[in-house]
């Protein structure tokens, strides 16, 4: 193969280059980025999960003493009453269900996991719902032939609202570490 000479004269406006262009590439190295300064995450997570699992053996410790409700309960006017087994197996059932599940969840959430706050949530919706119908079914225990069967529908009502009040609290402080720039969930 022969090479190509350039022409004599580069002034001349006739001159053509030729030829086949090439990449080159350049190897910068090791450029300076500055320095790697590691995030430490914030501690609030830890913290809230561990109050999460605190609440949740709780409620799987506190649960057997629900058993104990029945003892010298009585209505309005006084009268001994007694509640129906329903009342204690979705109390007890739901304790150990509500309980488990904020035991994960809070482990979750101490990990910096998302999803365990998630599962809080849970945990406190399926808490939320079980105290309305309990209180339900514990006001319809209480319910005679004076007050007509307001009482337990009344009771489980109020137990509702004042719930959904409380547990919104709670969710909200549970959310903290997702509301924090530093939070480090994933």
């Amino acid at each position: 193969m022969e090479e190509e000479q350039p022409p004599e004269n580069l002034d001349d406006p006739t001159a053509t280059l030729s030829g086949e262009p090439t990449t080159v590439f350049v190897n910068v190295g090791n450029v300076n980025q500055g320095p790697v300064v590691p995030v430490q995450k914030n501690q609030a997570a830890k913290v809230i999960g561990i109050l999460v699992i605190i609440w949740g053996v709780f409620n799987l410790l506190g649960s057997p003493l629900n058993l104990l409700s029945d003892f010298n309960a009585t209505d309005i006017e006084g009268n001994p009453i007694s509640y129906p087994t329903e009342y204690f197996v979705i109390t007890i059932l739901s304790a150990v269900i509500a309980g488990a599940v904020a035991i994960f969840g809070g482990y979750q959430v101490t990990q910096y996991k998302k999803k365990g706050i998630w599962i809080t949530f849970a945990a406190f919706a399926i808490a939320w719902i079980s105290s309305i119908i309990t209180s339900t079914i514990a006001g319809s225990a209480m319910d005679t032939e004076a007050t007509g069967a307001a009482v337990g529908a009344g009771i489980g009502a109020f137990t509702g609202i004042c719930g959904i009040v409380c547990y919104a609290i709670c969710g909200a402080i549970v959310a903290i570490p997702l509301m924090l720039s530093d939070g480090g969930m994933e």
